[in-house]
């Protein structure tokens, strides 16, 4: 779930290799990643802070004592396979705020993130961050191994594209990959039963969606730009992809198509696409094995 993303006016593998070594970082690593800096506590909340974030949670929550530095292992890894580099601190630093319940998750999000089990809030102003925030529910079974990573996506991805805003297409996809590969086969599930009550998005459909569709759609929108991005990727690497989308803003998908991947139209690509739309391919269960090592605190151990 994303919500208020702002740009102000007044304003596989293919993947990348090192990213799925098998290698755990030296204990020296793993101590420079994370280090709390500052932690108290107010009015109840347990208050960690560390380089980039602000991690805000009650202090018997189980997770409490190792999530700074899976939040800051998290950054890295994906501003590595996304970028190639990790990017400078920021400031202000990213919010992670844990709601023990979804009571008071919902009161703080509104009613319409019942259903989710994360939220990530990205304020930003001629270009600049002004405010990073994820909202997590602790009662939801996925909130660390899917909703952090998913969220975090949103994150790094909005500061990335602060000029002009990320295609929800493929944010979305972007953040689905790196779920677990049980969650992305139910989402997989999900998208089946819903193209077979209505009809599938053509890439230039998913490329043109300024926001989330309703309904049926809902769940098509989701499984299938997953599987568009992880068919794109898998033709070269993240950093293709990203050049690929920057150059669809500025002078049409179409276009970029041609410039990056070689394929003439969106209606080709539609072709070589469709046959792997039920298969997100390697990468996708590379890159989400790589994202669950971390949540699961293997890669800190």
């Amino acid at each position: 779930m994303f919500r208020n993303y702002l740009l102000a006016s007044a304003s596989t593998l293919l993947l990348i290799a090192p990213a799925f070594s098998s290698e755990k970082p030296g204990r020296a690593d793993v101590a420079s990643v994370g280090t709390v800096t500052r932690e108290y506590q107010k009015q109840g909340w347990l208050i960690q802070e560390t380089d980039t974030f602000r991690v805000v949670c009650l202090p018997n929550l189980a997770e409490a004592r190792r999530l700074p530095q899976a939040c800051e292992a998290l950054r890295r890894q994906l501003q590595e396979t996304w970028f190639g580099a990790v990017g400078k601190v920021w400031s202000p630093r990213c919010e992670i705020v844990v709601h023990p319940t979804v009571a008071g998750y919902v009161r703080e999000l509104g009613a319409g993130s019942r259903q989710s089990s994360g939220c990530a809030t990205v304020e930003i102003e001629k270009g600049v961050v002004l405010k990073r925030r994820i909202d997590l529910r602790a009662d939801a079974d996925d909130w660390l191994i899917s909703a952090l990573p998913h969220e975090l996506t949103h994150v790094i991805l909005a500061e990335k594209f602060a000029d002009k805003q990320i295609p929800r297409w493929a944010d979305e996809g972007m953040a689905i990959l790196t779920e677990p590969v049980a969650r992305q086969a139910v989402r997989r599930t999900a998208m089946q039963r819903a193209v077979a009550r209505t009809q599938q998005f053509s890439a230039a459909e998913l490329m043109a969606l300024r926001d989330y569709p309703a309904g049926d759609r809902r769940d098509a929108f989701y499984g299938q730009s997953a599987s568009l991005v992880a068919y794109l990727i898998e033709r070269d690497s993240p950093a293709r992809f990203l050049e690929f989308l920057q150059l669809g803003q500025n002078q049409g998908f179409e276009r970029a198509l041609a410039d990056v991947y070689a394929i003439r139209s969106l209606a080709e690509l539609d072709t070589r696409w469709r046959p792997q739309l039920l298969d997100r391919g390697q990468s996708a269960e590379l890159f989400a094995s790589r994202i669950a090592r971390i949540t699961s605190g293997k890669l800190l151990d």
